[in-house]
Order: structure tokens, then sequence, then C-alpha cells
């Protein structure tokens, strides 16, 4: 995995992540008004009990996904079938003791809570394994996708329930309904090559893993829970959820940094190994990065504890606060271990990690119980007893597995330490200092934070710490270049317009729009000119019609990978085999008939495997002049006096007309001119075209025979522009245009038949489509800028919408490409059936 496809999956991971948290975070904080601290309380009893269980229903299976060398469909299947198997034991075990645990407990709510987990489980294989195999093959676009889903349902059916007095019940609910979507979402765009159907068969190895694996996650499982258990018999339920709150509150930094991470980790791990790199400093990296953030966040959690719970909570929830400050001593501790159950399973040494979780997660519990007469605070204290044990656990088998000593993780954190004194200065002046029974606790809050983030940033530089490097680099990344890069693009509002465009598109999240919206929806791309600087017919190009061959080829890479690109024939099948298109199809043509289209665009269309379609006006083959409205574009944008000269060439065409303009002519101007010239006598027009090219002593601009015959035996389809390029709107006889065009481009292509036509100009009405109807072309094509519905249609009466990809529409003023202006380009067009007439020009 390169530096660069590491940072964008750990940015779309922390998207995923934080978007998630905020639906759910958004959840808790209606929830939190809603249901009781005794809900709370006994829902956390309960689901204790699911999160044993679950360690069980997986078994390891997910992680020996992520893990395994060679992942075979045997493979796949054999998982799926221990999945299968182990979440029905599962969900029968927890509905056969939930008559028991309630009895237990002496509280017979929890027996429906327990019974309606157990379905839970039933449901879960539907979507966990295919997850796994997201995550293993790191889609972390696909996994943002289905964890939202899984999270806007759950927290719907959550806060719907909780507002008919359903109580408890209403969270067990919620988590019934976000697994079921979960495993409808992770269904939706199923991999082919993934089997549907289980074995049974050959599950030893997956067992032999999974057993390993899920004793060490049971012992965490039940260490890190035991304090709920131990509150609810000791103590009471209210204790119970204020307890459950506080720890919540600490848990904020699992959800917003580690979980983000979590997905990633293993994988990441996992692919380092397999590459025969050594472990040992990529773990110390990846603790520094995280007790960076940890250590900060836990130490102004603590000193702004009592702010925080009153405003996400409200002060009925004071209770808390202690609890939070203890748990947060703890949390900081933790940080140092997190990552070290996933580099021993990298490692290939499961074994060990199981051990050290066999070993601390019993003194957790044994802790908690001994600490449980003296209350909330006593339970605090264990369980940062516990972590310091843990610690030192974990250190000794990081020893023996990938040879780093407790001294060397110290070392590596070193910077992390100042880093959290500078952060953690403001809010410790804001303890001290503000009375905490002023007003409002926004304000304390507020101002906390923002001195925090201003003492990590200045810890941050101050010790040179390599996340600064990252930073500035991930923040360089996404942001645009500077106002005067972005044609047009001047004002603050408009650049920050694009750089939300940008963070839409690199985080995935225009693409997934595109993905579904776009799914059955036919895009025909539109070029004219491909031509590269170096090429002395460049400078005098129009550059609104001319396209560089490196963003040429970008372009079709960019197609490469959002789209499904098609040829000609595919469309045909389409049309009247009933044969579907691929998803997000995609058409490449060209207009005109350019030399350049065989020169230099042909040989990369050829390279990458692709398919075009070339409309070809009848007249221009072997011509070396250009259009005239290109020949006079050239002059005049090469020649200083080009004026002068065109003036002189216009009397030698016939062309009665004397113009006056600068002799150096701006774009505009040149414009200006050709829409004069526009009314004139177009065999005139041609005549001064011929005229403009023998002075120029250009190379041909047209296409020879030779190169026709070229791109028609190289999988590109020739359509007809028209015979002479004018407007059909305009021409004395549409009927003889399309004609003659079709029987001049056969003859050209030893008879093969021309049935497809792209309207030049773009200008076509409804007698121009009964003509083209009436000599047989059974494909038009327009310049309307819209994407094309094609499977449920009739060709009869379709014409196909192109959308024109102008080099100045996807680059910015120093001609650098930008891959999310042609996403904004082409994904967000209007959608339209049938055609929409006009006889003005588009080109």
């Amino acid at each position: 995995m390169t530096m660069n496809s590491t940072r964008k999956s750990i940015g779309i991971n922390f998207v995923t992540q934080y978007l998630e948290l905020t639906i759910q975070f958004a959840g808790v904080l209606i929830l939190a008004r809603i249901l009781t601290p005794a809900d709370t309380g006994l829902y956390s009893v309960a689901a204790f009990l699911m999160t044993l269980l679950h360690v069980f229903r997986d078994f390891g299976v997910v992680n020996y996904i992520i893990q395994e060398a060679e992942l075979t469909k045997e493979k796949i299947r054999s998982a799926y079938g221990v999945a299968i198997i182990l979440a029905l034991l599962v969900a029968g075990a927890m509905y056969a003791c939930s008559t028991l645990v309630a009895g237990f407990y002496k509280n017979p709510a929890i027996k429906d809570i327990l019974e309606v987990m157990a379905l839970s489980f039933a449901v879960s294989p539907f979507g966990s394994l295919l997850f796994g195999i997201y995550r293993r093959e790191m889609q972390f676009k696909r996994i943002f996708f289905i964890k939202i889903a899984s999270a806007i349902c759950h927290v719907a059916v959550a806060t719907i329930l909780a507002t008919r007095g359903f109580g408890a019940l209403s969270l067990a609910w919620a988590n019934f309904a976000g697994i079921l979507s979960f495993g409808i979402a992770s269904n939706i765009g199923r991999p082919k090559d993934i089997p549907w159907l289980p074995q049974f068969t050959n599950i030893g190895k997956v067992l032999s893993f999974g057993s390993i694996s899920s004793l060490g996650n049971a012992a965490n499982a039940i260490g890190t829970n035991s304090p709920d258990l131990v509150i609810a018999k000791v103590i009471d339920m209210a204790s119970v959820g204020y307890f459950s709150r506080g720890n919540g509150l600490v848990q904020l930094f699992a959800k917003l940094i580690a979980s983000a991470l979590t997905p990633l980790i293993l994988p990441y791990f996992s692919q380092i190994k397999r590459s025969g790199t050594d472990l040992r400093e990529p773990y110390l990296l990846s603790v520094n990065y995280l007790t960076t953030l940890a250590w900060p966040f836990f130490s102004v959690m603590a000193l702004l504890a009592l702010p925080m719970v009153r405003v996400l909570y409200g002060p009925q929830w004071d209770a808390s606060v202690p609890i939070v400050q203890m748990l947060c001593i703890a949390g900081a501790i933790s940080s140092l271990s997190i990552f070290a159950g996933h580099v021993m399973i990298a490692n290939g040494q499961v074994q060990h990690a199981t051990f050290a979780q066999l070993l601390s997660q019993p003194l957790r519990v044994i802790a908690v119980i001994y600490a449980s007469s003296f209350g909330l605070f006593g339970i605090s204290i264990a369980i940062i007893a516990a972590e310091l044990l843990t610690l030192m656990i974990v250190s000794r088998y990081l020893r023996m597995t990938i040879r780093i000593n407790f001294i060397e993780l110290l070392h590596a954190c070193r910077h992390s330490g100042l880093i959290t004194i500078f952060s953690a200065a403001g809010p410790l002046l804001i303890y001290l200092f503000w009375p905490a029974a002023s007003g409002s606790s926004w304000q304390p809050l507020v101002l906390g934070a923002v001195t925090a983030t201003v003492g990590w940033l200045l810890g941050v530089i101050l010790t040179k710490h390599p996340f600064f490097a990252q930073i500035t680099e991930f923040l360089t990344s996404i942001q645009p270049p500077s106002p005067s890069s972005f044609k047009g693009q001047q004002n603050v509002t408009k650049q920050f317009k694009t750089a939300v465009k940008i963070l839409s598109y690199k985080l995935g999240i225009l693409s997934i729009y595109h993905r579904f919206r776009n799914k059955e929806r036919l895009t025909v791309a539109m070029f004219h000119r491909v031509l590269p600087h170096h090429d002395q017919r460049r400078p005098g190009a129009d550059p609104e019609w001319t396209m560089d061959t490196a963003t040429f080829k970008k372009c079709l890479q960019f197609f490469q990978r959002h789209y499904h690109v098609i040829s000609m024939d595919e469309l045909a099948a389409a049309l009247h085999d009933q044969k579907k298109l691929p998803p997000r199809s995609l058409l490449i043509t060209f207009d005109d008939g350019w030399a350049d289209t065989a020169e230099y665009a042909q040989p990369i269309l050829d390279e990458l495997g692709m398919a075009s379609v070339v409309f070809v006006a009848g007249s221009v083959i072997n011509q070396a002049a250009p259009f005239w409205q290109e020949a006079v574009y050239r002059l005049l944008a090469t020649h200083p006096d080009g004026i002068t000269q065109l003036n002189a060439a216009l009397i030698q065409s016939s062309i009665d007309v004397v113009l006056v303009g600068k002799e150096r002519s701006s774009e505009a101007e040149i414009r200006s001119v050709i829409q004069q010239l526009d009314t004139h006598n177009p065999n005139n027009l041609r005549h001064l075209a011929t005229i403009l090219q023998d002075r120029a002593n250009a190379p041909a601009a047209m296409l020879s025979l030779i190169q026709l015959h070229k791109l028609a035996k190289a999988r590109h389809y020739i359509g007809s522009h028209g015979m002479t390029h004018q407007p059909l709107t305009k021409v004395a006889s549409a009927e003889s245009e399309v004609k003659l065009a079709q029987e001049t481009l056969s003859k050209h292509l030893n008879g093969l038949y021309i049935e497809s036509m792209s309207f030049p100009h773009g200008a076509y009405d409804n007698s121009v489509l009964q003509v083209c109807r009436e000599a047989h072309y059974r494909y038009l094509f327009s310049s309307d800028p819209i994407l094309n519905i094609v499977n449920q249609q009739s060709p009869d009466n379709l014409v196909f919408g192109r959308i024109h990809i102008s080099e100045r529409s996807i680059t910015d003023t120093l001609n650098k490409f930008h891959p999310f202006m042609l996403a904004y380009w082409l994904f967000l067009r209007p959608v339209r059936l049938g055609y929409v007439a006009r006889s003005n020009y588009a080109e």
C-alpha cells in the first residue's frame, strides 16, 4: 500500500466514522431526553450478553478473511458456512438463557430485550462476511455506504419507538433494524465473483483460527463490560446508567479516532507483513500518531468534563462527571496498546494476542468486583489499575512478537507528552478559574475546545512532530490552487464552493452519487481535435474545441474508473437486440473528421482498449484545408497583421466585405469576425479556407483516405457529419446534404453502410429528423448536453444527447487536469427522453 493510498483510505474512514458518529450522537442526545437512566442501564446489562456472544458468533471469521494470504471461493464458502452455524447457535443460546438472566437481575424486561437480540444474531451473517471481504480489499467507499445506511436506520427506529413508549426495548429493536439494513446494504452491488452458497465442509482451518481469536475477544468483552454487570447487581440500574453514560463519553475517542483506524490497521499491517517488511517501525509509528491524538483528547476531556456533560446530556447526568475524569486516565493508558492485538495477528501470532487478553481481562474483572463496595468512584480507580496491568502484559508479548520493549514504546511517544501539555494549558485555566455554578456551560466548553486546538497545533509545530508534515501535505492535496488558477473563480464564495467540490470528489461522495443516479444512463462524450502542444497546428487551433494529448489520456483514464466504455456495436445491440447496456455506459465520439483524430487520438484509444465513433463530414476526405472558421481563427491568432492578410484573401475569394479590427486580435474579436463572415456564400468561404491553407503551408488538417480506412479497421465506427459541415437547418436541401454525405462516405469505405449521423453545429429540428430517418440513418446524435435513457427506449424516436468536453472546462489556467472538474462536468447533467429540437449553433 502506497502512502498516498493509505492517506486516502484513512481520510475515507474518518469521514465514514465521523458521519456515522454524528448520526449516532444525534440519536444519543435525543434518547437521553426520552429514556431514563434506568432504561439506559437496563439495556446496557442486556447488551453485555450480546457483546459476549457476538464474539462467538463472529468466531474470528472476519479476521480470518482479512488476514488469509490466498482467499479462494472455497475458503469464502467455508467461512460463510461457519458464520451461519455459529450465528444460529448463538441466537439459540441467547434465546434460551433470556429467562435465566432476567431472573438473576429480577427484571422481566431483560427477557424481551434478549429475545429481540437473538433475532438480530440470526440475520447477522447476511452482511458480516461480505463486510470482511470489503475490508480486506480496502473498499472503503463501499464501506462508507454500508455503515451510514445502517446508522440512519438504527437511529430512526430507536427514536420512533422511544417516543412511543417502548423504553429500553426500543434500543433492542433499533439494533435489529441496524443489523438488517447493514446486511441489505452490503449486498447492494455485491461483486459477482463472491459465491452466494455456503459450504459446511473444509471448515477446520476457519474454526482453528477462530477458536484462538475468539477466546481473546471473549476475554476482552467480559473485561470491558464487567463494570456494567457488577454495578447492576451490587448497586442499581440507575448507577449503571450514570456509569454507561460517562463511559460512553470517554469512548468518543474510540469512535472518533480509533474506530476510524481499526478497519484499516489490520489490513495495513497484514499487507506490510505479506510484502516481507518488518512490522516493528510501522507499529511504533502508528502508536506515535495515535497517542499524539489520544493523550491531548483525554486530558482536555477530563478538564472540561462538567460543561461537556451538561451541554450534551443535561444537569441530571452530573453524577457521571467524576466517572468521565477517571476513565480519561484509563483511556490515555490504553491508547498505548490499542493496536497491539492487530500487529500480533498480522504477524501470524494470534495466540499471543489471545494470551494477553486471557491474562489481563480476568484481573480487570477481579479488580472491579473488589472495588464495587467503594461505589462508582472506586470502580473507576480499579479500571485505571487494570489498564496499567494490561499495558505491562501486552508489552511483554510485543517484545516476544516484534521485539519492542516498554522503554522503546514510551520513547516513541515522547513528543505526545509535550503536545498534551500545550493542549491542556487552556482547559486547565478554565477548570481552575471558571466558576462551575456560572450560567451557560457552552461558553467554557467552546473556549476550552478552541484553546486546546490552538495548543495542540502549537505543540505539533514546536516539537516538529511528523504529524505536522502529514497534515500540511493533506491540506495541500485537498486545497484548490490559487484563485487565479481556476477560470472565473475569484471571490471567497466561489473558492469555498471549489473546495467543497474537491472534497466531495476525493472522498468518493460524488462517485457514490454517480454510481446510483447514473446507473441506467448512457453518457456520450463529444471531442473534436486532439493535438499536443509541440504540433505546429496547435497554436492556430481553436482552444474551445482542441485538447492536449496528455489531457485527453487523463479523460480516458477517468472514464475507465467511473464508466463502462462501450462501442457503437454494443449500443446497437442494446437498441435492437434487447441487450441491456452495462451500468454507467459511456460512448466516445469525435466530430468533423480531423487528421489528428487518427494521428493522436486513435493511438491513445487503442492503447487503453477503447472504441469510438468518428463522425466525418463527407467533403473533407483528402482535404488539406480546415473548415473556413478554423482557417480564419488560425490566421488571426498567429499573425500580427492577420486582419490585413484576411482582407486580401477575402478579395481573392470574391467575398465583398472589408474587416476592421486590431492587428493582434483577442479570442472574442476573432469570434466576432467569424460571425460576420458566416452570412456569406458557403462556396466562397470554402475557397477562402483553401487560400489561407496554401498561404500557411501547414500540414493537412483533415483526414486522408488512408487515415479513414485505418480508423475503420481499428474498432472505430464511422458516421456522417453532413456533407459540407453546414448546419442542416440552413442548407438549401437537407435531404441532399444527408444523402450525399452517406453515399460519399460509403464509397470511400468500400460500400460500408453509414447509418449514424451527428448534426453539424448541433443544429436540428423536426424536418431535419424526418429527412435523416427517411435516409435510413438509424442512430442520430445531437449536441444537447444531456444523459440518455437507452435500455427501455425505442430507437426510432431517440436522438442521443452528447456532452462536449472542452479542455477549458476540466483544467485550470495552468492547464492542469482536475478529475473533480470532469466529474462535475459529466455526473450532474440532466436526464431527458427523446430530444430537444434546436436550430442554433452549438459549436
